[in-house]
């Protein structure tokens, strides 16, 4: 194994925990925070409540209203995440046969994960020229706002480097993922490329529950509480 397999598997583990006990973590200093809410007497229907947080959550109304290119941006970026999620799933299950099983060749999923992958590329660019260019944006912007971006953006073009210049293999990568997760690590797939990202993928799996990323399941918090209080 070269210095950079063994820092992968290390990492990899290390990750996963500060990953688990930071969000057991970040639940527990939450719940012990004052509230800034009540919980109604008489709320709406459970099933309506979820329904409109999802839709709050998925859809974005709100942005709609007030910047529908901003919106746009995020659809983008959030589809071609979606799609790029689904295919990590391979980590876990086999998901080329799945996707057989629903018509697609898995030839055709070598594509589909580099255009997935030109799509999140393109729109996080998106969003850094909003935050240097745009005034409204800039103003308000921190180091944070911008580390996030430019991390993720060296991830997704990694993977796909990855790719293209180490012949990565989805089936074997899985193979190893599996093998990791069973704790029975490893050589992982060799390529300078494909290590660098998963180790990317690693350092970003932490970041996530200290930083930005945080947001994406803090929300699902918010938008349950806001969407209770309006049937309160």
């Amino acid at each position: 194994m070269t210095a950079l397999s063994y820092l992968v598997i290390i990492f990899g583990y290390l990750a996963l925990l500060i990953f688990i006990f930071g969000i057991i973590y970040r639940a527990w200093r939450w719940n012990r925070l004052p509230q800034g809410f009540s919980w109604g007497l008489f709320p709406k229907p459970t099933r309506w409540v979820v329904t409109s947080m999802l839709w709050k959550i998925l859809a974005w109304p709100t942005l709609f209203k007030a910047d529908r290119l901003l919106w746009v941006g995020a659809f983008f970026f959030h589809l071609g995440l979606l799609v790029l999620f689904v295919g990590h799933l391979g980590s876990f299950i086999d998901i080329a046969a799945l996707g057989e099983g629903i018509g697609i060749p898995k030839e055709s999923s070598y594509g589909i994960g580099i255009t997935a992958g030109a799509i999140v590329a393109v729109a996080i660019l998106f969003y850094i020229s909003r935050r240097l260019f745009i005034r409204r944006s800039s103003e308000i912007s921190v180091f944070a706002d911008h580390f996030w971006l430019w991390v993720e953006l060296v991830l997704v073009l990694g993977r796909v480097s990855a790719s293209m210049f180490d012949s990565a293999d989805c089936v074997e990568a899985g193979q190893s993922g599996q093998r990791g997760l069973a704790f029975i690590p490893a050589h992982p797939q060799p390529g300078f490329w494909f290590l660098a990202h998963v180790l990317l993928s690693e350092f970003f799996i932490i970041y996530a529950v200290i930083g930005k990323p945080i947001h994406l399941i803090g929300q699902l918090f918010t938008q349950y509480i806001l969407v209770s209080e309006e049937g309160s």
